[in-house]
């Protein structure tokens, strides 16, 4: 576990003189034409803020690389920040270490470390909204290990501190409905004796299904890796019954920006195969929210965060099986780095395009890949000669809307060392929703390009054949 990745002396300065110079108060100094002197206390001193000048001397400007590491932070350039940190970790203040490994932790699902880092830094000197965005990060590090009261207490702090802008603290209380009535549930646990497989489906609409189990029942779920928690219909909560809380909360669907109440709910053992999962948290939804109208399609029971975190590792095969491997897999990463991130609840995946590599949401539950405004913004004069440009209608939970698109023919990304071609891919020209800053949704249409798929969400990457 990385507590703020100190280098080798962490950054502080040992004792000046030799393993020999024990029991007196004098310092042996070597010197290059390997002549020796005695140093006297008092120049030992010396000595000392000598050394200290000169490797002060020698350390790059810290204020410039945290300037270039907070760019990166904003931007939500998980990938990219990870690269940079490593280059110039050695080069930065501890206290500095510990904000940005804090970021890094947090994104590639190292909870345990985000905490700590966290912790650890809290009473240094940093403006009010800096403490307030460290104690949300941390408060996601909470939620996702299952600490949900210590989550609504990080919660409570931001809201008090009245550091963030209104819209944000909106969203925290929003946020603090479902910790609060979490505080006393037990964390998400996971078991599994041996490696199971199951198969997987699509039903009418193209969606991938799994099999699950549940209070001897057995129904199919959606697998939706964008579902940011694992959402259920009322009428099918009270058909498996799932244990309610007396909460409501707003929702909202990523493409569409509909705001809709849910309330929630906890199933205590979950079965996928042989895999056993306890306390899997559910959203609870009026059946009318998950009902597809245009297509007359009903939605019951959609599996998302952090029900498929705690699975570990899957490994999707275009033949219709999904195998869950016993201890979580592991393994075969894209060369050691991480090519999968999590931004809050959402998965973020690494890919290149245009010799870039960029973040873009990746998304089972979504038919079909689209481009976000940040994309056309960065090569709007390619979209605007190789597209057609039209009004598509845009489906999720709570509605249907139309946006203005380009239809870009043939989008080409690279997973590792495998090109893929996507065909017919939509670029909106807007942002869904104004803090939007990845560049697409990648959807089933990229994963159907692979014969196999491992997801691993203990390293942190996507792999594909």
């Amino acid at each position: 576990m990385r507590v703020g990745g100190l280098g080798n002396d962490g950054g502080r300065l040992g004792k000046v003189g030799t393993p020999g110079a024990r029991g007196n108060n004098f310092v042996f100094l070597q010197f290059r034409l390997g002549r020796m002197i005695v140093i006297c206390p008092v120049m030992q001193k010396i000595c000392l803020l000598l050394t200290v000048l000169i490797l002060g001397c020698h350390r790059k400007d810290d204020s410039v690389l945290t300037n270039r590491l907070q760019t990166l932070v904003d931007a939500k350039e998980y990938f990219k920040l990870e690269n940079q940190y490593k280059a110039v970790k050695n080069d930065l203040s501890e206290k500095n270490r510990l904000y940005f490994a804090a970021f890094i932790d947090n994104a590639f699902n190292q909870n345990e470390a985000c905490v700590a880092a966290v912790d650890s830094i809290l009473g240094e000197q940093f403006a009010d909204s800096v403490k307030s965005k460290l104690l949300l990060l941390q408060e996601d590090s909470y939620f996702k290990l299952g600490e949900y009261a210590k989550a609504a207490y990080n919660d409570s702090m931001i809201i008090a501190a009245k550091a963030l802008d209104s819209s944000l603290l909106s969203d925290i209380k929003n946020t603090r409905l479902i910790h609060d009535a979490l505080r006393n549930t037990a964390p998400q646990q996971m078991s599994i004796a041996d490696s199971t497989t199951v198969p997987w489906t699509k039903d009418s609409i193209g969606l991938i299904e799994l099999p699950v189990t549940t209070d001897r029942q057995t129904v199919s779920a959606i697998f939706d890796t964008r579902a940011n928690i694992s959402s259920i219909t009322k009428s099918y909560a009270e058909k498996l019954h799932l244990r309610l809380f007396d909460v409501s909360y707003m929702e909202g669907s990523g493409i569409t920006g509909i705001q809709f109440k849910v309330g929630l709910g906890v199933v205590d053992s979950l079965y996928i195969g042989k895999l056993l999962i306890k306390n899997v948290v559910f959203q609870v939804m009026p059946d009318s929210i998950l009902y597809i109208a245009p297509i007359k399609f009903q939605l019951n029971i959609i599996l998302g965060w952090p029900a498929i975190a705690g699975l570990q590792e899957i490994r999707f095969y275009k033949d219709g099986r999904l195998t869950i491997p016993a201890g979580g897999g592991g393994g075969g990463g894209i060369m050691g780095d991480h090519n999968l991130a999590l931004d809050g609840l959402d998965p973020v995946l690494a890919l290149v395009s245009e010799n870039d590599t960029l973040p873009f949401h990746f998304d089972t539950g979504a038919g079909t890949s689209i481009l976000y405004s940040g994309y056309f913004q960065k090569y709007q004069a390619v979209i605007q000669k190789a597209a057609i440009r039209k009004t598509q209608s845009f489906g999720g939970a709570g509605g249907v809307e139309k946006k203005d698109v380009y239809i870009l023919p043939a989008l080409r990304v690279r997973l590792g060392q495998k090109v893929v071609t996507v065909d017919s891919v939509s670029v909106l020209t807007a942002k869904i929703f104004p803090g939007e800053k990845f560049y697409g949704n990648i959807g089933r249409d990229f994963m159907q390009q692979f014969d196999e798929m491992t997801f691993n969400f203990r390293d942190m990457y996507v792999r594909g054949n």
